[in-house]
């Protein structure tokens, strides 16, 4: 029967379905899908339909490929990051991490932790709103949960603000960056967070050993003191297929 004008396209009516079905538990985590020509019998259609199917689910980082093994879903649990309560003076500023609350109990590391003083980039300058190659301090780190590399964060922070305080530390101390500007008198009040999704460069891929076809999360944060001078942005890229990204905001 033909399709109907404003009908989804059949693969997409498949992929949904067995979307639904991991969902439900038919499918469970570690579990092992119907092969592509299994798929196309059950449901009608050519194995060319069924394989786009697959690609949905696999472009989504709900299953992975497994050469000469098939289509599994993955066991990993994801980080929910709830960007509101992380970010609230009553997490860093009780000397607790923001990551505290996304991760709930599981184990976290930062590796490869890069502490430099270096003239600003132009682009991290104008939103510093400091001149062009004025001193900043980067701190470069990639986050690995459960030993899975899930983020790469690269932030800056003004020298004015940073020098002599731990922030120019590997350790920066309870509480993190945020922590130590307010106690010198430059803790934000405020946060923008910018997100784009897109596909990962050949470096990001191999850097967060992403599986093919596994996109990324790419967020610019600016925190801000009450003066509306901005004191931190930090760049991160995030593993798309590691994250449930919430927002909750009051009526």
């Amino acid at each position: 029967m033909p399709r109907q004008s404003g009908e989804p396209p059949k693969y997409q009516e498949i992929a949904d379905k067995l979307r639904r079905q991991i969902g439900d538990g038919t499918y469970p985590p570690g579990s092992l899908l119907p092969p592509e020509r299994k798929i196309a019998e059950l449901e009608g259609v050519a194995v060319g339909t069924a394989r786009r199917a697959l690609a949905v689910l696999r472009d989504e980082g709900i299953t992975e490929a497994r050469t000469g093994a098939g289509v599994y879903v993955r066991t990993w649990r994801p980080i929910v990051r709830n960007a509101v309560p992380r970010l609230s003076q009553s997490q860093w500023g009780e000397g607790r991490s923001i990551w505290d609350v996304d991760i709930d109990k599981r184990r976290l590391e930062a590796v490869g932790v890069q502490i430099e003083q270096l003239p600003a980039p132009p682009d991290v300058a104008r939103t510093l709103d400091i001149e062009d190659g004025a001193p900043v301090w980067r701190r470069n780190r990639k986050y690995l949960v459960e030993d899975v590399a899930v983020m790469r964060s690269t932030a800056y922070i003004p020298d004015d603000l940073a020098r002599g305080t731990r922030i120019t530390q590997v350790d920066s101390g309870p509480g993190g960056t945020y922590a130590r500007l307010r106690e010198a008198g430059h803790g934000p009040v405020r946060f923008r967070e910018e997100l784009r999704c897109r596909m990962p460069s050949a470096s990001e891929a191999e850097d967060l050993e992403l599986k093919p076809g596994t996109p990324v999360v790419e967020m610019c944060r600016t925190a801000m003191r009450a003066d509306g001078r901005v004191v931190e942005v930090n760049r991160m890229i995030l593993d798309a297929s590691r994250y449930l990204l919430v927002y909750d905001f009051p009526a």
